[in-house]
Order: C-alpha cells, then structure tokens, then sequence
C-alpha cells in the first residue's frame, strides 16, 4: 500500500480525489490543508505555513518524513507549482513533468506554446498582456490573471472601475460569449494520447463544473492530440475552450493536473485519479470507457440504468458497499475466488483462480432472464466482464451513485 498525501485536500480537486480512491486497497489517502478540520480525510494535517512562506515547504518535507510519504497528489494549480518547482519534490508529485507545469501555470506561456503549433495557433484567442487602463485596449476587453484557473479574477473593461486596485500580472484578452467546454484527457507513458472526454459546462461556480453534458464531437479528441504533440503530460489533464462570436473555439488554458470536475469520466469507468497513480507508480494502465452517463450534476450525480441483478464481488468490495446495495432492491449474487466459509444470505458463485469469472456471468445471463451489472474492485476483472459480457462495470467508489 502506497501513502498518498493530498494537498490541499479541502478544495473540489481534493474532494474528487478523495472520492476516486476512498475504497482503493493500493493506496491510503493522507490530506492536508489549511482548514481546521476535514469532514472526509480520516487522516487529515492542518498546516501552519501559507503557501507563500518559505516554511510551508519545509512543513510538507517534514510530513513526508513522518508518515512515509511515496507521492503527492496536488489538489490546487498554484501547489502543483510550487512543488514541481522545489528539487527535492519534484519526482515525489505525480503528473506532467515541470517544464509543462511552468507553461500551465501562466496563461501567456500556454497561449505562446500553443501557437508554435500552426493547427493551434487560430484557436489561440487574441490578447496582450495588460500595462494599465490608460493604455486599455478596448477590442480586447476581456481582463484574466495570467497566472490563474478559470475564470477567477476575470472581468469586462465596462466592470474596470470596480477593479482599480490589480494584484499580480493580468492580460487582456478578446471576449468569448459562447459555451465553455472542457476536455478531460489522459496522456500515456510512452506519451501516445490515450483518452479525452469532451463535456460542455452549462453551470459554473468558481471554476467547477456544476452541471456537464459530454459531446461526441471528434474535434475535441484532434485538439487534444495536438496540444499532447506540443507539451509533455503523464497522466491526467485537461484543457479548457470556449466560442467566440463566430462560435469558433478558442482556448481558455491547459492544466497539467487531475481537473475537479472529473466524476464525469468516473461514472463512465475512467477514474483519472487512480490511472494517473497506477501510472506514476509504473504500472501499465488500460482505459476502458463505458457509455453509462452523459449528463452529469457534480453534487447530485446519479446512475439511470435498466438493471436488475448485480454479481457482487466478495474481497475488499462487498464490506464497503453491501449497506448501500441492500437499499436497492436487487437481485445480489456473489461472484468470487474466495475459498472460505462465506455466511451470506445471498447466492455464492465460486470461481477458480484460472477462472473466468465473465464465463460463470455469461452462463447465467444464457440460462436466466436478466439485466445484470457487475461490482469489482479489480480493474482486471472489470476489463474482463466488460469485454466479454458487455455489461456495465463498476468500482465501489460508483456504487453510491446507482439509482434506487
């Protein structure tokens, strides 16, 4: 088992990470933050030092002395930064190396990067970085942090006289009105693109996603491989676009880490949080989407799905999951390679170690009437199910959002 520290875990980033590897056996989550408490991290550290103080890194040094510390998941761009930035972390942070992070993490950099693609270039919007109101260009009226995620801190010239006072380095930019998309992708490591999961944002609060709806558009998948052409990910990231008047896609920005919002692909079989570990950790990883959802509320997800049987995996699945799966009135059969005395009121399958367990499922499935799902903490026998019995596949981190 892999120690994982969480930092900070109070944001939504934290809060999906969190909910992507609660039940996973591999790795034992630690968050820290700068809060008092935290309602989901068991294992939770308040910090003392800010980000911005010189001892703030020698706290995160001293924790991951203390509690045996093997990677970092940052929940938070800035920390991304910082820590990529600091020696002694940078192979400890998992995700895109740090020259990628550097570009990221300021707005100019990505633009710049991005047009030294000539695909790319027309969907770089215009701007110029900002040198005060006096010298205001106003074709371009749209005010961003340059170093900043989402729309945080952005606002219209006609607003500017409630923004005099500017902290930090900012740029102007040309308006976008349009609908906002982003792209959750997945880089390989041999660096081969090997996932992107385009979804259009209708209801944003503070830069998350509320509410998402994924498009089939196949021209979110060829920007993907031209931004993955240009800079050097491992593992998750995403990239943000919006239409302009014309309804042409322009860029927002690119993070290089875990997006907030990724429960879309979650519920769908993709937990980029866990590939991404798997990844850092050495281990191939197989994506396996599933077409489960295409429309998601983050705090109010839900599964609509047709079912009435679920095959139940035994070992570290059916103790975290049992409670909820009883509320639903469903036919439960366990499915496991467990060899003891199981006291279960449920019908017991046993499968042996060379087994198949999609061969036991499919001889069901032919000799009774069902609609069946499948419930396994194993990604190996997930991919097996899913490819041979073509039956929705889920981890007990999903359990929760299936429908009553």
């Amino acid at each position: 088992m892999k120690n994982i520290l969480v930092v900070p875990c109070a944001t939504q980033v934290g809060v999906e990470q969190y909910h992507s590897l609660k039940y996973n056996k591999h790795f034992k989550l630690i968050g820290a933050s700068h809060n008092d408490t935290d309602l989901l991290y068991k294992r939770f550290i308040k910090l003392t030092a800010s980000k911005e103080d010189p001892k703030f890194i020698q706290e995160l040094k001293q924790i991951i002395k203390q509690y045996g510390i093997d990677a970092i998941l940052p929940a938070h761009d800035d920390i991304q930064y910082i820590l990529k930035n600091e020696p002694e972390l940078e192979a400890v942070v998992i995700g895109a190396c740090k020259e990628t992070v550097n570009i990221c993490r300021f707005k100019s950099k990505t633009y710049e990067q991005l047009s030294s693609n000539y695909l790319l270039a027309p969907k770089v919007p215009q701007w110029q970085k900002f040198v005060g109101f006096e010298n205001f260009n106003t074709k371009l009226p749209f005010l961003k942090p340059d170093r900043g995620q989402g729309t945080r801190g952005s606002f219209l010239w006609s607003k500017a006289k409630e923004h005099l006072l500017l902290e930090g380095e900012y740029l102007q930019c040309e308006y976008l009105p349009g609908y906002e998309y982003t792209v959750e992708c997945f880089t390989g490591i041999n660096g081969e693109l090997s996932y992107a999961n385009p979804r259009q944002r209708t209801a944003i609060t503070n830069g998350i996603s509320e509410v998402a709806y994924i498009t089939n558009d196949s021209l979110f998948y060829e920007i993907a491989k031209l931004i993955n052409a240009t800079l050097k990910f491992n593992g998750a990231w995403f990239y943000q676009m919006k239409r302009d008047s014309d309804l042409k896609l322009k860029f927002l920005e690119v993070g290089a880490r875990i997006p907030g919002a990724s429960i879309t692909s979650r519920l769908n079989g993709v937990n980029l949080t866990a590939l991404t570990l798997y990844q850092h950790f050495g281990y191939k990883v197989d994506i396996m989407p599933q077409k489960l959802v295409s429309y998601v509320k983050r705090q109010f997800p839900k599964y609509k799905l047709d079912y009435d049987t679920i095959f139940l995996d035994y070992d570290d699945t059916y103790v975290y999951v049992i409670d909820y799966l009883k509320t639903l009135d469903k036919q439960i059969i366990i499915i496991t390679r467990n060899t003891g005395i199981l006291d279960l009121p449920y019908e017991i399958i046993r499968v042996g170690e060379k087994e198949l367990k999609s061969d036991f499922i499919n001889t069901q499935m032919q000799v009774n009437t069902m609609k069946p799902i499948f419930i396994d903490d194993s990604h190996k026998e997930r991919a097996d199910v899913l490819q041979n019995c073509n039956i929705p596949c889920f981890a007990p981190e999903e359990v929760e959002y299936l429908n009553m």
